[in-house]
This record gives structure tokens, C-alpha cells and sequence, in this order.
């Protein structure tokens, strides 16, 4: 468990890294089994429901920007968002009735990995409350010059920043207009084996990775069971033929601690909706494509 002054700073700052949380052997094995999945890709060519891959992909030299989904397809990934050690401190964060909402694990590549467009993670999925919150494991050590991920302290309290562009949406914040000071942002910097932690409001984003080091971070994103997507579950379609089967493959089987709610907490947030989709409708990567690079010059 995490120290009543670690939990204020979340709330005060909207974010929180750990060190060292993750058991080295535990840590061990998801580095190993990302680097068999690095080596599985290899033979692709194109993006598909597992892989996102780089520009400079190549059998030869093979390059991801993201694993999608992950705790779908490999036990280790889905063991890692059940732990313990993560959910003991995701409790103290949003509560006891935990519901895991969806996995990623992003690449940086040595030497030229993509940075990420500032945003707020609320602007893709609004939901009923905002007592979600976004983990980061950290696979490799992230320091400055390998493209930490960076948070703007209190952003989750205040405003959404319009995440369109010639009226679509595209998940990517112009810094110009802004509702937040962008150069007051800090990075997360720790060691492998250490996790950070961001509430769904705060408004982050990631340079490229300009070192000669990977910088590996496997995402899960868990919100309270009470807090329901505004545009529904991904995976859940709303109609006559949906069934208990259905339902529990998409709802009650992430519940990951406590137990289920099907009564939505109502709270006052702001918001606006992610419609209509970008021209490039893909993972962020393929999303932001259109303004790649304009908040950090690159």
C-alpha cells in the first residue's frame, strides 16, 4: 500500500509514480514476452488488431509503436493487471470496486521513437464520473532524453482542451490555445519495475525518444465499477440480441476487484464528445498523424 502523503499528491497533482513496485522476477517476465512479441512482428507488413507498427518497420529491423490489447493475448500481460501490487494502490486511488477497462503497451525505439501530442485521456472516453485512472509499468529505466511521459500538475481539475482539428476529432491538443501552461509540466522519470499513475483528466503527453535506449511502458486503464462510458462499451453493442454472455464478457469479467454496479454515479464534469473521428482512425498514433509534431517542434 501506498502512504496517505503519496495519495494527496495524486489528488493535488493528478498523477503519481512508484518506484520499483513491480517484482523484479514479474518484471523479468513481461520483458521477455515483449520482446517475443517484437520478434513475431517481424513478418508483418501492415497494422492489424494486434500490432502498430513504425514507419521505419522492417523484417529485418523490426519496430512497434504499439501492442494493442495485450492482457488478450498473453497470460503474462493479463496476470500483471490482477496483481496485488497494482490494484492495492489503484483501491486507494478510485476505491474498492475496480473495473480493468482496457490495455496497451507503447514503444519508444531507440533513437527516433514517436512523441505522443498532448491530451487528456477523458476526451476519448468520457464516462459518468471521473474516478478512473491510467497505470504506466515501466519495462525499461525512463529518463529525461528517452521520452518520458510528461503531466501538467492540477490539469485534472480544471477544463478539457478541445481535442479536434478542422472539426474532427483526432486526440491531440493545440498548446497554443490551451487552457494550461504547458511548460509546467513534469516528467516521470524512474527506473524498470516502477509505475506511474495519472488520473484520466490530466493533461500529459511524450517527446520523441532522442537516446540510445528503448523506453518500453505497459498502460492499463482502470475506472470504479460505478463509472459508466458515456459512449458505451466498446465491445458491448446496445441491441435486443445482446446477451448475459455478452454482458459478462465485456463488463462483469473485468471486474478485477469488489464487485459490479449497475448503478451509474452521476457526477459534474466537463465534457466534450470525441465525434466526428479523425481521416486517420487508428490507434492515437494514426489519429494525431495530421499534427504529429506540433507541440513539440519535432
Amino acid at each position: 500500500m501506498i502512504q496517505k502523503k503519496q495519495i494527496d499528491n495524486y489528488h493535488t497533482n493528478g498523477f503519481l509514480v512508484v518506484e520499483d513496485l513491480i517484482p523484479k522476477g514479474t518484471l523479468q517476465k513481461l520483458q521477455n514476452t515483449t520482446q517475443e512479441f517484437v520478434s513475431k512482428s517481424a513478418s508483418k507488413k501492415h497494422n492489424d488488431d494486434i500490432y502498430d507498427l513504425s514507419d521505419d518497420h522492417s523484417e529485418k529491423n523490426p519496430k512497434l509503436r504499439r501492442l494493442k490489447n495485450p492482457h488478450l493475448i498473453h497470460e503474462v500481460y493479463k496476470n500483471i493487471t490482477t496483481d496485488d501490487c497494482i490494484l492495492n494502490v489503484v483501491e486507494s486511488l478510485v476505491g474498492k470496486n475496480i473495473r480493468r477497462d482496457h490495455t496497451k503497451l507503447n514503444f519508444k525505439a531507440a533513437k527516433g521513437g514517436e512523441a505522443i501530442e498532448w491530451h487528456q485521456d477523458w476526451a476519448f472516453y468520457p464516462h459518468t464520473n471521473d474516478n478512473i485512472v491510467e497505470v504506466g509499468i515501466f519495462l525499461d529505466d525512463c529518463y529525461d532524453d528517452n521520452g518520458p511521459l510528461m503531466a501538467v500538475p492540477g490539469s485534472h481539475k480544471g477544463p478539457i482542451d478541445d481535442h479536434h482539428y478542422k472539426d474532427k476529432f483526432i486526440g491531440a491538443v493545440d498548446p497554443s490555445v490551451s487552457n494550461y501552461d504547458i511548460s509546467s509540466a513534469i516528467p516521470f522519470l524512474a527506473s524498470a519495475g516502477s509505475v506511474s499513475f495519472h488520473h484520466v483528466r490530466s493533461l500529459h503527453g511524450s517527446k520523441k525518444n532522442n537516446s540510445n535506449k528503448s523506453r518500453r511502458v505497459l498502460f492499463i486503464g482502470y475506472a470504479a465499477a460505478d463509472a459508466w462510458p458515456l459512449t458505451g462499451f466498446r465491445d458491448l453493442p446496445l441491441s435486443p440480441s445482446t446477451s448475459q454472455e455478452d454482458f459478462k464478457k465485456v463488463y462483469t469479467n473485468n471486474i478485477v476487484r469488489g464487485g459490479p454496479c449497475l448503478e451509474a454515479r452521476v457526477e459534474i464534469n466537463p465534457i466534450k464528445m470525441p465525434y466526428p473521428p479523425s481521416n486517420s482512425l487508428g490507434s492515437i498514433y494514426e489519429n494525431q498523424k495530421e499534427v504529429r509534431g506540433r507541440s513539440f517542434g519535432e
